[in-house]
């Protein structure tokens, strides 16, 4: 099959762009010819796979995104399979890593808000577009939330949805070497072993939930505040998290990683707990990362994998989110009984998961597709 994939952003650290790379991988295993449409590609370009970055003119956001619509359709004519990672109609296969954008702008705006906002009129025309009944393109899914929303705000087609499940590269999950992966990583920033580690990976400091977790380890009671390191990875913006771990008086406490994409899975392995507070998550990749090599999580539920913490024996904090809860539940899980169990239940739960499928899946739908 010749395949043009589209993604308005590619850099290695994000989970959307994660799937999308494994998906390509898969693609280009199996010997099709994959073309990959982007307004920018930050990071190393496997062989065989083709590039083509499209040059936009728009200021705005939702312009560029109608912008980048517009030319990924003059330019992907003439491909058999058309697979886009953002919302745009006409395609025939959409990865719906994002939650349904009518569904969230509803629970922040007034619906009378929604119709005067040229951001929000553009990007919910997109997704009414992509979404409406007898549109052609298929729903790859990969939570229940995505399913029942976007039939909720727009009747959307039972037989267009398609569910993927968790689907991880192989570098995470835990190996016969993970013991001695762990004490390299601790070593490296001289993280005694009775010190423990906490984990949170990502890019925004709000979104994720960094400024949560570091007001967490604040108000853990003294004993566990001194045994507490924090590993922040992942190309986080260094000031508002110095800032507030100023104020919080956890400066010595506190790492803050750049660390590329392919150093996460030692993270892992060398810590002792994730903490995933975000405010904002369709999936939250990293939960099922982190289960996958044995490490326990606190996940909020606006994450749609939360449903994996909690299944492991860890926790899914409840809606709404209070600080308070989180608190409480890592002074909780942080005593040395209750770490020590967490981390058998977690080992245990991510031997038997099925957390490797993906791409594998999402090529076959594909493949069955164009296949007739």
């Amino acid at each position: 099959m010749k395949i043009a994939l589209a993604i308005f952003k590619y850099f290695p650290h994000g989970g959307l762009q994660r799937d999308f790379m494994r998906i390509a991988l898969e693609l280009l295993k199996r010997g099709h010819d994959v073309t990959a449409f982007t307004r920018s590609f930050d990071g190393e370009i496997p062989a065989g796979l083709k590039v083509e970055i499209l040059k936009l003119s728009s200021f705005t956001n939702h312009g560029k995104a109608a912008e980048f619509e517009k030319i990924f359709k003059e330019r992907a004519q003439n491909f058999d399979v058309k697979l886009g990672f953002n919302r745009i109609s006409g395609i025939d296969f959409y990865f719906a890593a994002d939650n349904c954008i009518m569904s969230e702008a509803l629970s922040v705006y007034p619906e009378w808000f929604l119709k005067i906002s040229p951001r929000h009129r553009a990007i919910i025309g997109q997704e009414r577009a992509l979404m409406q009944p007898g549109g052609k393109t298929g729903i790859l899914y990969i939570t229940g939330k995505q399913k029942t929303d976007y039939q909720k705000f727009y009747n959307t087609e039972e037989e267009r949805f398609f569910y993927l499940p968790p689907g991880l590269n192989e570098a995470c999950f835990r190996g016969d070497d993970a013991e001695e992966r762990r004490q390299k990583k601790r070593a490296q920033y001289n993280i005694a072993d009775d010190e423990i580690l906490l984990l949170l990976v990502g890019s925004f400091f709000e979104g994720k939930g960094a400024d949560r977790l570091l007001k967490a380890v604040g108000a853990l009671s003294d004993p566990l505040r001194q045994k507490c390191r924090v590993a922040i990875v992942g190309n986080m913006p260094r000031k508002p998290c110095l800032k507030l771990c100023r104020q919080l008086g956890l400066s010595e406490s506190v790492l803050i990683m750049p660390g590329p994409a392919s150093d996460v899975p030692d993270w892992l392995l060398g810590a002792d707990l994730m903490v995933h507070p975000a405010r904002k998550e369709a999936t939250g990749t990293v939960i099922v990362e982190a289960l996958a090599a044995g490490l326990p999580v606190i996940a909020s539920s606006e994450c749609g994998f939360a449903n994996f913490a909690a299944e492991s024996g860890g926790c899914a904090l409840k809606l709404p989110f209070e600080q308070q809860e989180l608190d409480s539940k890592l002074e909780e899980f942080l005593q040395a009984g209750n770490l020590a169990q967490l981390k058998r239940d977690a080992i245990a739960y991510g031997a038997q998961a099925d957390f490797r499928r993906r791409a594998s899946a999402a090529v076959d739908l594909l493949e069955q597709w164009y296949n007739g």
